[in-house]
């Protein structure tokens, strides 16, 4: 499977680093650079096969953050910037990963495999089986899905709360909501997904999980009481 991909950014080093960490993966086929976000509102206009957006924050005429926010693209985008402190609106406009600067060849693989692994992860109709295998820094560990209780965000990670452990990986939540079984796991809250099967009790706005308290997002109360099936 070959996925095509973008650069937006303003900085011929970063430009070069990127082209060459691109060059370097044979299944990435990079289809133009950019120097400001603008430029590439017409360019996916016309070209909708585009997978993987690399984008800058700091951008002349419109910043990466506004770029996203206006115009959402329809497609997975990874910020690549200098600074941290755009992370959290970053993932909270569902970024796939948040890259900061200078990017190692490792770090930019595991970002881009994060795209990789949600499509395969897709086409392979993952809700229809048990258990996944979750990358844990150089481990790859099995996790069964009834084991799960629920997923918390936490910056540019996910705690993985299980009945016998945690794990803090690499995932965005949005990977999460896209790869669990539907009928089992729900997001009620922008930072959080729950194991249905785990609620103990729901009062007002909080979920009550093994004396966890989860809180319910304003507009997801309605959805949850019809998944639950409330008699």
């Amino acid at each position: 499977m070959s996925f095509t991909c973008i650069i937006i950014e303003d900085q011929l080093q970063a430009q070069k680093v990127l082209e060459r960490h691109i060059s370097n993966v044979s299944h990435l086929s990079l289809l133009g650079v950019f120097n400001n976000a603008l430029d590439v509102v017409h360019f996916l206009k016309s070209n909708t096969q585009v997978d993987i957006v690399f984008l800058d924050i700091n951008l002349p005429k419109l910043n990466g953050i506004d770029f996203l926010r206006t115009f959402r693209p329809k497609t997975s985008v990874i910020i690549t910037s200098a600074y941290s402190e755009y992370a959290i609106e970053g993932f909270d406009l569902d970024v796939i990963d948040y890259l900061i600067k200078p990017i190692s060849f490792n770090r930019f693989f595991k970002a881009i495999s994060k795209v990789i692994y949600k499509e395969s992860a897709i086409t392979d109709n993952l809700e229809s089986k048990q258990f996944l295998f979750v990358k844990d820094g150089h481990n790859i560990m099995k996790v069964v899905l009834r084991n799960i209780v629920l997923i918390k965000s936490d910056s540019d990670f996910t705690t993985l709360i299980l009945q016998e452990k945690k794990l803090l990986l690499s995932y965005s939540l949005k990977f999460w909501q896209q790869v669990l079984p539907k009928d089992d796991f729900f997001r009620c809250h922008k930072s959080y997904i729950i194991n249905l099967r785990m609620i103990d009790k729901i009062v007002g706005n909080t979920i009550y999980i093994n004396e966890k308290r989860i809180p319910i997002g304003r507009t997801s109360k309605e959805a949850l009481i019809k998944k639950i099936n409330l008699i």
